[in-house]
């Protein structure tokens, strides 16, 4: 019995080393938005009928646009690649692309 309370503080201090998780290093994560709409509008006319389109994320990368790093979702809209994109963070420029956005973390 001895033994057990003289170990119990040990074995205390060890569990609670385990269960508090260590903090992660500071990031930003930027999520591309799940689907994106466009439509056409037109001058003609009114029986002219426009399609909306519409299409889910289909890829992400990093870019240059007007000399600046830009995060970039890609989409499929009217045959072709259409990009929403946002500049990151100042602080947070280091960035990788995954399947759904951005990891970024301080330069």
């Amino acid at each position: 019995m001895r033994l057990f309370l003289q170990s119990l503080p040990l074995a205390t201090a060890m569990l609670l080393a385990v269960c508090i998780p260590a903090r992660a290093a500071p990031h930003q994560y930027h999520t591309c938005p799940t689907e994106a709409r466009g439509s056409v509008s037109h001058n003609g006319e009114a029986d002219w009928v426009v399609t909306p389109q519409s299409s889910r994320l289909t890829g992400t990368r990093i870019a240059p646009i007007g000399g600046i790093v830009a995060l970039v979702c890609v989409y499929q809209l009217f045959g072709s690649e259409f990009w929403i994109y946002k500049r990151p963070a100042p602080d947070y420029v280091n960035c990788v692309a995954d399947a759904r956005g951005f990891y970024c973390r301080p330069s």
